[in-house]
């Protein structure tokens, strides 16, 4: 897989009438100056599988990066968690170098705060357990405070490593990505990232490898038969490459 070609993911964890969402993805109006196509809004994308954006109670942040924070306003009864350590960077000295404040954008940093204010979020230190069988690992570098999480499904453990890893290949050969907070810190969530998965990648979903849109079965699709809705959960349908 050629490092270059990105999809912008976000997800659904659900067990019961239970659902969790997780990253709230790009805003549709800013992605054409960022060269990005829009193809689907999120509300049409949990609609697809019965789920109303607006009746969702639980919106968990990996990072605040613009392509995973970008409709927050479209979970209107929605409590966020984050990491402190992504909203002290995100507010800090960290957004004086233009290298990192370059993968944010203002007004959403600004909605993060006023969702402070609302009490509408909870801040995470470290690793932990967000709920029964999720659990959260602080892997910083790409960002101060990505997060990626562990998730038991009924195929087994799952690492959603979010931008933590953002190719497979990027993993197996520890490559540093382009945009990052601190290289080394990123180069060892890698190495963590790896570990958890014990050399068995079907258990790892990276933060934007197209190749999970093909190797994964899909539940719902555009009308040009592209996928939306990834069952992840499942067994890969197809092979990897590395």
């Amino acid at each position: 897989m050629r490092i270059g070609e990105w999809i912008i993911f976000f997800w659904m964890l659900r067990s019961g009438t239970e659902v969790i969402v997780v990253d709230t993805g790009a805003n549709a109006a800013k992605m054409p100056a960022k060269g990005r196509t829009p193809l689907i809004s999120i509300e049409d994308a949990l609609a697809g599988v019965g789920v109303k954006a607006q009746d969702v109670s639980q919106v968990f942040l990996t990072h605040a990066h613009w392509d995973h924070i970008g409709n927050l306003d479209s979970f209107p009864k929605a409590h966020f968690w984050i990491q402190q350590a992504e909203m002290a960077s995100i507010t800090g000295p960290d957004m004086t170098f233009a290298k990192i404040r370059g993968a944010y954008q203002a007004d959403e940093v600004q909605r993060l705060v006023g969702l402070v204010y609302e009490d509408r979020i909870t801040f995470l230190d470290g690793d932990g357990c967000f709920a029964d069988g999720v659990d959260y690992l602080l892997m910083p570098g790409h960002s101060a405070g990505q997060t990626a999480l562990r998730i038991s499904t009924t195929s087994g453990q799952l690492l959603l490593a979010s931008d933590a890893v953002h190719y497979y290949r990027e993993a197996a050969e520890e490559l540093c990505f382009l945009a990052f907070n601190d290289a080394k810190a990123m180069l060892s969530s890698l190495r963590r990232c790896k570990a958890e998965i014990a050399g068995d990648w079907d258990r790892m979903i990276p933060g934007h490898d197209p190749q999970v849109t093909w190797r994964y079965p899909a539940e719902t699709h555009l009308s040009n038969g592209d996928p939306v809705a990834l069952r992840v959960d499942l067994a890969p349908i197809k092979g990897l490459e590395l």
